[in-house]
Formats: C-alpha cells, structure tokens, sequence
C-alpha cells in the first residue's frame, strides 16, 4: 500500500478512536471502513491509475472527518482537516486540492462533477443498495438524535428514506450493477412498511392517569 495512504488510515483510525463523540453512531470508523473498501473495489473497476486510487483512498479515509468537532458542516472541515494534514506531510497541493473537492463533493444533495467524486459518492451512499439497509438506518436516526435533537415517528422515519432513497442514485456503472437492484428493493419494501402502518397503525397507549 501506498506510504502516505498507510499513514493516513493510520491518523484517521486514532482519530476516530479516541476523539469520536460517542452519540455519533453512524458515521463512525465502521462506516469509513466500507467506504475505503467500496472505493477500492469501485476504483479497481473502473481502471483507475494508482496516482487517482491514492487520492480516492486518501478522500475515503478523510471525509467524514469532521463529524468529530463539526456536526452541521462536516464536509468543510473534513477537507480543511485532510488540506492540513497532507500539508504537513508535503503533500503536493494540486493532488490537496483535488481531494479537497471530491470530499465536498459527498454533501447531500451529492453533485459529484467528475469521474472520482462520483465513486467517492458512491461509496458513501453504498448501504442504501445493501440488504443492511435498514440496520443502517436504525443508527443514522439514532444518531441524529443524539446529535441534532431530531426526533422521528416510525412512520416519519419511513418517509424519511422513501424520500432518500427515492432523490439519491448511484452514478458508476460498478454501483449501478451490484447495488441499483438492491436499491430498489430497499424502496419497494419501504413502501410497503408505509403502506401497512396506515393499514394497521400500532396501537396507542392508555393513559395511567
């Protein structure tokens, strides 16, 4: 592997171990770890050359950066941490910049403007084409919670992700082929959730009083 990718993911591991807000529950080193990983597999797909697979890697590991000190603008000092830290390490600054937008790149809605901001996306969107979608879910509105003080009915909640899943899309021909399937899936079975709550709703709770 690549020396500087080595002592990237090696920086942004310690970060998110000991520095991570504990009500941060999806947005955590497990999610970057996949992200690394579909930018690997998308990448190597896709036939990048080992100077674009750096910065993909180097973007993958940095982007959800700044959820550590950030919450509401993340993506602007996830490249701001990335653009000091490459800078330390002589990084050169054409590559800084370039990595620096396809982390802004990753903000919802995404508008990725190029060939590697639209892997780095999709690999950022990836569990909504997963069949560990939902579980997924479950920690993004736990999250949110704890951190936003947004709290959602589970029919609020199901709208939610209709709503997501229904304005994101994956771009790659790679994504498109192993996770637009899965993808539709995911919305299909969404709606039926919605459709069966306003069928059946739960039943509501007697007062005590």
């Amino acid at each position: 592997m690549n020396s500087i990718v080595i002592k990237v993911s090696k920086y942004v591991i310690e970060k998110f171990n000991n520095s991570l807000p504990e009500g941060v529950t999806y947005h955590d080193l497990v999610h970057t770890l996949e992200v690394v990983r579909e930018v690997k597999k998308i990448g190597k797909y896709l036939g990048t050359t080992s100077e674009q697979m750096e910065m993909l890697l180097v973007a993958g590991w940095f982007h959800d950066m700044g959820y550590i000190d950030n919450y509401e603008d993340h993506e602007e000092r996830s490249a701001e941490v990335c653009k000091d830290y490459l800078l330390e390490q002589g990084y050169p600054k054409n590559k800084i910049s370039r990595i620096g937008q396809m982390i802004r790149s990753t903000k919802i809605p995404q508008k990725p403007s190029n060939l590697l901001e639209k892997i780095l996306c999709d690999a950022d969107l990836v569990h909504i084409g997963k069949k560990g979608f939902s579980s997924r879910s479950r920690l993004l509105r736990n999250e949110w919670e704890n951190m936003c003080g947004k709290k959602f009915s589970d029919m609020e909640w199901i709208k939610t992700n209709i709503q997501f899943l229904s304005q994101n899309k994956f771009r790659t021909s790679y994504a498109k082929l192993h996770y637009d399937q899965q993808l539709r899936k995911n919305l299909l079975q969404l709606r039926e959730q919605l459709k069966n709550y306003k069928i059946t709703p739960p039943p509501k709770h007697k007062s005590l009083s």
